[in-house]
């Protein structure tokens, strides 16, 4: 049936009862869409009667169920955005203001609030959202919203709001930041919703009140999930997200609820709300609960004049104690809802309420009532403390120590009444709970501040006494284990304490510092001896009963155990304080009383302890006496490293000989016998005693347990549980401090012992984590210091016993060795290779630039002989303990020695490369092996065709038949792995015309057979698997084709639907990145063998598929290089279009996203640093433009990703070195320099000076890590223009001195504690990529340092022709003369700005740079600088800084 023919039948058709009208014919919507699409049929207002209709069925349908509703049919929608689109509703003209004349009226008729607050209801309770059907009500949404909404009234708006809210929850997923806010909120019809409550929420006067209620009622519960998944400070949130939760506290602190709030101390109705929510949803409460608390204290801060008045009879601060008074009742509210429950997000929830109060700077010492809620909090942390060694309840202590931790900067005094309570449950707490360290440190803090350390040191010693031991349960040892592993003992924590003993002790509080100290330590010895009499007595031990070890059990058996532990911790705490006592500070007759107060320290504790312990043997049989000792010999130790000390501590000699006889005993502890060796050799500087018979033990001791290769060690003295880890530590003490005496102390044969131990040790690869200690980390760290090759007795054994363990090699010949191995006889017994091989793993842990040369070459030629003897003996030996390990060492030091020393043609052999093509296919299932053997075959290739390139061609050639008959045979070896290194070693040294004719001859014969395999191989079916190595072998085909000129055969062309089936790839993410750079690589072959006409389309088609892959690829590294490696052998105009390409891409307007772009950056630099001969002025050219672009558009220097592609771009193009990542056919990584020009030229310079001042221009906006790429990546360019291209720099010197300055500005760090406004007055002007609370280091001022000293040094300009011979070297240092004084007061301003500082170790590493400024001042300079650029703070710490520089200046005198 056809539809209506004029108005009025279409008109009866819309009004009609029925739907649709006529039995059998279309539905209203179908005649309404028809009608519309029908130009041909006149209606007058047409648009205005179907948009009715349209909204007047979305109302009166809206409640019917899904299948008959209006609202769930995508066709009304549609119809909708149609018409409105069409009629011009979205445009802004005189069209769009006649339409407003029938569509406002049409809205004023027919609310649409209820039609959307329906739909927004639909689309929360579906389970997926109809996405198309979305996006059409948005656009509706977006169109008709702003014309209906000044007739809703707030109560409707809020019920939208609260439809949006729940939409949000529903449909935005489970973190807003993951895309779903953002596709909800496409046409931004849920902002205008949000944006108009909040509009008529401010209108709304005394409503406010009702809608807070309803509100509380009906959406509260929604609305803390949106904050929830928004929290503060989190980083990408769309602005929707904000806006809700702004919205939301705007209802809930509006200035009408705040009054009443503030006259009952809280909000009863928010506080029911959050409660009754608590009990449904925690998380959904206890998560923004905190930020809730901190939007509470701005409204009242913001509203303060209103809610307190601000009268004249008011007295100063009464307002803000007002506040702060308001801001915690409401804290009691929160803590209340944080205290409700026991789990972790309770405690989190505390934690993070504490932090705002400290920050909001919210406490009132004179508020008695906010003491006793904080102490209340403080006093649950304290009991949650009593079992802090549990390991279940880790997260509970942590969050505990945080509380604390926050008590304590709010107001010390709040917990300071509980530190007798506090410091003995922080003994056991793990060491995973870092908040202990950093909460001992703030205690630490401030009694520094405060002068009264003293009574920190009481509560640590009080800590370790018995009654608090005994609570850790286990027994004795379990609690000097759980106490030696706590916080009070750790290394930073008593380094934190002798920093601050040496620095905040006054000299009135040494000497009693002292006797206290020697107070507690006789009375923890004391009662020690008292309670092992009373046990000694129990047991019966005396002159008849001597032999009886075993005591009968008697009630306080173990007492002594435990007064043995508390005495070993007080002791070894205590010698922290003891040893940084300030004594310098004193009066000569103060330090003489402290030193005869020490003394009397050591001859009644050390010196009696160590004698009852030593002096009766049959005491050192017992753990207990065993602990006593071993925290006697720490205090000794200690007592005898007191600097100031006139005196000398000195065992007498008793003591001394039961030591040496004591640590060869089996019954010692391992921590006892560290502490033994360490104290004998402190003897022996001493001249105390001989150290001979103390090394004789010691290297006994390290012979007899290193060897182990699984003995780790934490490096704790109480983890010491073996007497391998006791070895270990014995290395590591012998190497860290007493390395140089042994030098002079030991006789040949104890340094050819010490030799055998190090070359003897089973050394592993070091996977272990940094922080525990092992042979190999003790000898690898042992190799790399200077120290020791600058100790000529002990290098001279090393390097004697490498040379004889391996000496026997000579005797060997190669030929014969392989010989025999043909014939499968094993020639050598397993333990000599063993023997040969722990010689070459112990030299892997060493620098190959300090071996001699000489004897690295005689290493290098006995290692071929070692990798065939280790080959043979552990294949053909069947009870051969040699391992695959074994072979890899050998060949890894063959690797790194020819790799290292260059030119290998005196020791390469066919014969051995022979050996390795053929026997590495049974090595092939060790992939690390395997790799290294390729590498090691790639390096004897490398040098033979280099051979052959001069003549010697016969070997490449029988290299070359041996490929093509094992391409002939068809059988897939290792053998096409050395035949593609083989095609890439002559593919890189030359054209085929720079080798003899036989050698191009076989390599076509090659070529052909290549071709047959890769043809018979591939199938073009889409079924058919890729396999890495054909795609390898076409690869190379197609390099060898463009390398020959062959212009006969004609390859197929597959490279597309390679990628295509890449780009679907599902499968292995690891195998798509081996697959995605050799077909990135056929691709561009292909390139170059397609017509002129088509190479453009081609190259767009590799960019697109290269942008694609890079996303799927992690890092991309491998995706560049290989496409670099081909793009060498591209023609100029072929290398000139793939750059336009490129560039016509960078454009943040083109489309591409931010991540897209930083690909095609560092895709850009790959090209650049492998571009083809001739094609120098291109690149320049498009260096130009880039740089260009960059500075031209500030989010280059925003974003994350495209600053730090841009840098590195600015890096590699002002380098004339540029080191990059070469993929070889496996897509194993090796490091490339090459040698290039730098493109950089006077037109880029104002680009390059804007980049670089953008780059570290200020920031009201900061990232939450600190980016020190960036800061290095701009030192590395200025180090290049000035070491480079001088000439450039010449005519920007004012730039230089600018950029300068910014750099030395970034190197301040934040004060503590500032305000908020102090705060910003520094933040803004820290760069973006520097987040404040992450200053930078050392390693940063270092790297500045070098490029300050550049300025100093002469270079020669790089340029090439004729006029590079005419040259002379000259320094900047006379030109920057006139910048130098610019960069030093920068560096001033930065040491003396109030608001922040510049840490001691920056300084320090800085002090070269400056001391090269302050050289090209001069003392003219300086005087006008101190007259004119700085105030009297400024010139102290100029005179200060000049000081030094004058200190190491060179005068000439010598």
């Amino acid at each position: 049936m056809l539809g209506p023919q004029n108005a009025q039948d279409f008109i009866r058709a819309l009004k009609a009862s029925s739907d649709p009208p006529h039995v059998g014919g279309p539905f209203k919507i179908d005649i309404a869409r028809d009608a519309w699409d029908n130009t041909l049929l006149y209606v007058p207002n047409k648009a205005e009667a179907i948009v009715e209709w349209l909204l007047t069925r979305l109302l009166k349908d809206k409640s019917k169920d899904r299948q008959s509703n209006p609202i769930c049919d995508s066709r009304y929608w549609g119809l909708l955005r149609k018409v409105l689109v069409a009629s011009g509703a979205e445009e802004h003209s005189d069209h769009n203001r006649a339409l407003r004349a029938w569509l406002v009226p049409l809205l004023n008729r027919v609310p649409f609030a209820p039609v959307i607050l329906s739909y927004l209801e639909y689309a929360a309770k579906e389970g997926s959202l109809d996405v198309a059907q979305y996006a059409l009500v948005s656009q509706c949404i977006a169109i008709l919203w702003p014309l209906a909404v000044p007739k809703f009234n707030p109560e409707t708006l809020l019920e939208c709001f609260g439809a949006a809210v729940q939409l949000v929850v529903v449909q935005g997923g489970p973190s807003l930041s993951d895309g779903g806010l953002q596709a909800l909120d496409g046409h931004r019809a849920l902002s205008l919703i949000v944006s108009s409550y909040r509009a008529a929420l401010s209108n709304a006067g005394s409503k406010r009140k009702q809608l807070h209620t309803l509100f509380l009622q009906k959406h509260l519960h929604s609305w803390l999930q949106v904050a929830m998944r928004s929290g503060e400070g989190e980083r990408g949130h769309p602005q929707l997200a904000s806006d809700i939760y702004d919205a939301g506290i705007d209802t809930v602190y509006g200035l009408e609820v705040l009054k009443p709030a503030v006259d009952q101390k809280h909000d009863p109705a928010l506080a029911d709300a959050l409660e009754r929510t608590r009990k449904d949803d925690p998380s959904s409460v206890l998560r923004p609960l905190p930020r809730l608390f901190s939007s509470y204290v701005h409204a009242m801060r913001r509203h303060k004049g209103a809610l307190f008045g601000q009268g004249s009879s008011q007295a100063p601060g009464q307002v803000a104690d007002q506040v702060q008074s308001a801001a915690m009742a409401f804290y009691g509210v929160c803590d209340a809802l944080a205290r409700a429950g026991e789990g972790d997000a309770y405690w989190r929830c505390r934690v993070a309420l504490l932090e705002v109060v400290e920050r909001e700077n919210l406490f009132n010492p004179k508020d008695d009532d906010v003491k006793a809620l904080l102490r209340q909090d403080g006093d649950l942390a304290v009991e949650a403390l009593a079992n802090a060694w549990v390991a279940q309840q880790t997260s509970r202590t942590d969050n505990a120590v945080k509380v604390l931790a926050g008590l304590t900067r709010v107001d010390y005094d709040l917990m300071a009444a509980s530190s007798a309570v506090i410091f003995p449950r922080l003994i056991a707490i793990p060491s995973t709970v870092t908040s202990a360290s950093q909460y001992l440190q703030l205690l630490l803090e401030y009694e520094s501040k405060t002068r009264n350390l003293p009574s920190l040191i009481a509560h640590i010693c009080q800590a370790f006494s018995v009654p608090h031991l005994q609570r850790v349960p286990g027994g004795p040892k379990a609690a000097y284990g759980a106490a030696s592993a706590g916080p009070l003992i750790c290394l930073p924590f008593l380094d934190d304490l002798s920093r601050a003993v040496r620095g905040f002790l006054t000299p009135g509080q040494v000497l009693e510092t002292i006797r206290d100290v020697s107070r507690i330590l006789q009375d923890a010895y004391g009662l020690f001896l008292e309670r092992e009499a009373r046990l000694s007595a129990d047991r019966g031990d005396g002159p008849r009963k001597k032999r009886k070890k075993e005591a009968p059990v008697s009630e306080d058996r173990t007492e002594p155990e435990y007064y043995a532990v508390s005495f070993a911790l007080v002791a070894r705490s205590m010698t922290v304080v003891l040893n940084s006592l300030p004594l310098h500070t004193l009066t000569e007759d103060g330090r003489l009383e402290a030193e005869k107060a020490i003394s009397e320290v050591y001859s009644a504790v050390a010196a009696r302890a160590l004698g009852d312990g030593f002096l009766q043997s049959e005491r050192r049989e017992y753990w207990h006496w065993q602990t006593v000792v071993t925290g006697a010999l720490c205090l000794h130790y200690g007592l005898a490293s007191v600097t100031g000390l006139q005196q000398q501590v000195r065992l007498g000699q008793p003591i001394l000989s039961a030591m040496i006889s004591t640590v060869s005993k089996p019954g010692a502890s391992s921590e006892l016998v560290v502490e033994m060796f360490r104290t004998l050799l402190h003897q022996c500087s001493l001249d105390t005693l001989q150290p001979s018979d103390v090394l004789d033990k010691l290297l006994k001791l390290l012979e007899s347990h290193l060897p182990s290769h699984k003995t780790i060690w934490s490096g704790k003295a109480h983890a010491l549980s073996s007497e391998g880890e006791a070895a270990v530590a014995l290395l590591h003490l012998l190497v860290d401090r007493w390395l140089p005496y042994f030098d002079a102390w030991s006789n040949p044969e104890h340094r050819k012992k010490f030799a055998q131990i190090l070359t003897n040790a089973q050394v592993d690869e070091c996977t272990h984590p940094a922080s525990v200690l092992s042979a190999t980390s003790v000898i690898s760290r042992m190799l790399h210091d200077a120290e020791f090759w600058e100790l000529l007795n002990i290098r001279d054994a090393f390097l004697a016993q490498i040379n004889e363990q391996t000496s026997q090699l000579d005797e060997g010949d190669l030929s014969a060795l392989l010989s025999q191995l043909k014939k499968k006889k094993s020639p050598c017994d397993t333990e000599d290779v063993l023997r040969f091989a722990s010689a070459y793993d112990t030299l892997l842990l060493a620098p190959l630039e300090y071996l001699p040369r000489t004897l690295h070459v005689e290493l290098l030629r006995r290692g071929l002989l070692a990798d065939v003897l280790a080959f043979s003996t552990s294949q053909l030996s069947t009870k051969s303990t040699v391992s695959s390990r074994n072979l890899l060492v050998i060949r890894e030091f063959l690797r790194r020695s020819i790799a290292y020393l260059g030119s290998i043609e005196s020791v390469v052999s066919k014969e051995y490369l022979d050996y390795l093509v053929e026997r590495t296919s049974t090595v092939a299932a060790d992939e690390d092996l395997g790799t290294v053997t390729m590498e090691l075959i790639d390096m004897y290739q490398g040098a033979l065709v280099r051979a052959a390139k001069r003549g010697s061609a016969s070997t490449v050639t029988d290299l070359l038949n041996r490929y093509i008959q094992t391409y002939a045979d068809g059988v897939e070896n290792i053998g096409h792995r050395a035949a593609l290194l083989l095609v890439v070693s002559l593919v890189r040294e030359g054209s085929a015309t720079d080798f003899p004719e036989d050698v191009v001859e076989a390599l076509r014969r090659l070529y052909k057979q290549m071709l047959a395999v890769g043809t018979k191989n591939y199938q073009l079916s889409s079924e058919a698997p890729l396999v890495l190595d054909v795609l390898e072998t076409w690869s190379h085909v197609q390099t060898l084709r463009q390398w020959l000129k062959d212009e006969d055969s004609i390859l197929p062309v597959f490279g597309e639907d390679l990628s295509r089936r890449l780009l679907t790839w599902s499968d292995d993410k690891e195998q798509l990145a081996s697959l995605a750079p050799v077909v990135l690589a056929i691709l561009l072959a292909e390139v170059q063998d397609a017509a002129p006409s088509e190479r453009g389309g081609r190259l767009l088609y590799v960019i697109v598929a290269y942008l694609s892959l890079a996303r799927s690829v992690q890092g991309g590294i491998a995706l560049e290089s290989r496409m670099g490696s081909t793009i060498r052998t591209f023609s100029p105009d072929d290398f000139s279009v793939i750059l336009e390409l490129v560039y016509d891409g960078l454009p943040l307007q083109r489309g591409l996203s931010s991540r897209e772009i930083a690909s095609l950056i560092r895709f850009s630099n790959a090209v650049l640093c492998n571009a083809p001969e001739g094609t120098s002025k291109i690149c320049q050219s498009f260096t130009t433009r880039c740089l260009n672009l960059f500075a031209n558009d500030e989010r280059f220097t925003l974003d994350f990703d495209l600053r730090r592609e841009v840098v590195d771009f600015l890096v590699r193009q002002s380098s004339d070195r540029v080191r990059f990542i070469d993929i070889d056919h496996r897509g194993h990584a090796s490091d490339v320099v090459v040698c290039q020009p730098a493109s950089l030229r006077t037109a880029d310079l104002s680009s390059l000076w804007s980049l670089l001042r953008a780059l570290l221009a200020g920031s009201p906006v900061h990232e939450q890590s600190t980016d020190v790429t960036v800061f290095h990546g701009v030192v590395n360019v200025l180090s290049a223009l000035v070491r480079l291209r001088r000439d450039l720099v010449l005519n920007t010197l004012p730039h230089l001195g600018q950029v300068l300055r910014q750099l030395a500005s970034c190197l301040r760090s934040l004060r503590p504690q500032l305000g908020g406004k102090q705060r910003r007055l520094v933040v803004d002007t820290l760069p973006r990529w520097l987040a404040p609370a992450q200053p930078l280091a050392g390693a940063e001022s270092k790297a500045l340092a070098r490029l300050l000293t550049t300025l100093t040094t002469k270079t020669m300009v790089r340029v090439h022709g004729p006029a590079a011979d005419a040259q002379k070297p000259e320094a900047l240092a006379r030109p920057f003369s006139k910048h130098a004084a610019g960069v030093l007061a920068a560096y001033v301003d930065a040491v003396n700005d109030p608001l922040c500082f510049v840490s001691a170790q920056v300084r320090r590493e800085l002090q070269p740079g400056l001391f090269a400024l302050c050289d090209m001042l001069g003392e003219h300079n300086r005087d006008a600088m101190m007259v004119s650029a700085l105030d009297a703070g400024g010139k102290a710490t100029m005179k200060a800084l000049w000081r030094e520089y004058e200190k190491q200046r060179y005068v000439g005198k010598g």
